[in-house]
């Protein structure tokens, strides 16, 4: 093992040794009983002095803090022969303007100028020992936040690798975080959410801008997890990138429900069918692309037969069951494109999109009409009931959504006029 020149152990000092000691970067001090009697620049630089005549005579316990000075005397009375080593030792040094600095000592007894001395090597620990503490300081109670919280927090390169990843990835997706160090995050990424994440993460760098990101990372079941990600690019102090700052969050739970929200706002609570709203949007929807492609389309309007009598003499929870009923048939007669909504109450419409002949139209109501001729068994209840329903077409009835609803309700009208369990078209 090399040692360092500063580690060179001297018995007894001679010209050529001292001039040696002034030749090398790290302070040394001689002194005898306390009193400096020799200092290398390095010393004169660290401690603030012009020269080392400003220095001999001095006290060394001159330049200790008023804590240290028990130290050093006790140590200075260890030096009673030659050879004496001194372990290195962390201690704090004033300057000759009064400021404070971490240093570590070591030393040895020799002889010097014929009498027993001590030579002190000291190097200046006040920068290291700042990081150092800063350092710690910064770590801690970053790595206290990243170990006691929830949300994930890792630290992705350009290339998409994990540098770092927080221990609550384990409370989260079940993996440990040394499962992902060093991995590419795409290993664990949905592939439909990868070019978009990517993509956002070019951006940031261009913008120097952070975002948030939402994307599916699978857990150690093999789950899709929706995490949703404050991410931010970091840079150096001369702007060059380092890497991207992920802090995210299990979104799962809120997304399913935001969709449960977004889905009751849509649809109806009874049946699970679209509401008055939904269909709207639907239908105008429905309208512009039969205008571009130059198509017809359909509404129809139904409610069924007598509704208000059996809601009254056999209750009300056999009047829901019976709507649920009645939606599950009218879906039977229908295709897989055409769009059943409850209104509310007992009236029902129907979006026929996309038709190529008005009786394939018909040919629909003359099913949906068949299939209330069977009876329905609700609980101890077995009874009979029909339908009416009115169509109206585009854009031979209509060419607005409103427009079309106003004539096929004109035809249910119509159609209840006419003796029920049947449908009437606008025109008719």
């Amino acid at each position: 093992m090399h040692r360092r020149e500063e580690d060179y152990i001297f018995e007894k000092l001679d010209v050529q040794q001292l001039m040696f000691l002034e030749s090398l970067p790290v302070a040394i001090v001689i002194h005898r009983e306390g009193s400096i009697q020799h200092a290398n620049k390095a010393f004169v630089d660290l401690i603030g002095a012009i020269s080392i005549q400003e220095l001999k005579g001095k006290s060394i316990l001159d330049f200790s803090p008023p804590a240290y000075v028990d130290m050093v005397e006790k140590r200075s009375q260890q030096l009673n022969q030659v050879g004496v080593v001194i372990s290195p030792t962390e201690e704090k040094v004033v300057r000759l303007d009064g400021a404070v600095i971490d240093v570590e000592i070591t030393g040895v007894s020799l002889e010097y100028e014929g009498e027993l001395s001590y030579l002190m090597i000291i190097q200046e620990h006040t920068g290291r020992k700042m990081a150092e503490e800063a350092l710690r300081q910064s770590e801690a109670r970053y790595r206290l936040i990243a170990e006691n919280m929830t949300d994930l927090v890792c630290i992705i390169d350009w290339e998409g690798y994990f540098k770092y990843a927080s221990p609550s990835h384990v409370t989260v997706l079940g993996f440990p975080a040394v499962a992902y160090e060093g991995k590419p995050a795409r290993d664990f990424m949905h592939e439909d959410d990868r070019i978009k994440v990517r993509r956002q993460m070019d951006e940031m760098v261009m913008t120097k801008e952070g975002k948030v990101l939402k994307f599916r990372f699978k857990n150690i079941m093999g789950n899709w997890i929706w995490l949703e990600a404050q991410a931010s690019p970091i840079f150096d102090e001369d702007g060059i990138f380092e890497h991207f700052l992920f802090v995210s969050r299990d979104i799962t739970e809120r997304l399913a429900y935001e969709q449960k929200l977004t889905h009751m706002a849509y649809h109806d609570t009874l049946t699970g069918l679209p509401n008055r709203r939904l269909f709207k949007e639907k239908l105008d929807q429905a309208l512009k692309e039969a205008k571009q492609n130059k198509k017809k389309a359909a509404v129809m309007y139904l409610d069924l037969d007598n509704f208000k009598y059996i809601n009254d003499t056999l209750g009300h929870d056999v009047g829901d069951e019976l709507l649920k009923q009645f939606a599950h048939r009218v879906k039977g007669c229908l295709r897989n494109h055409d769009v059943l909504s409850r209104q509310g109450g007992d009236e029902f419409t129907i979006l026929l999109p996309e038709i190529e002949e008005e009786n394939d139209v018909l040919r629909i109501a003359d099913d949906i009409l068949a299939s209330f001729q069977k009876a329905w068994n609700i609980g101890r209840n077995l009874f009979r009931t029909t339908s009416s329903v009115g169509i109206a077409f585009y854009p031979a009835d209509g060419t607005k959504e409103y427009e079309l609803m106003r004539s096929a309700d004109a035809a249910l009208y119509q159609a209840k006029k006419n003796g029920k369990n049947m449908y009437r078209t606008f025109f008719e």
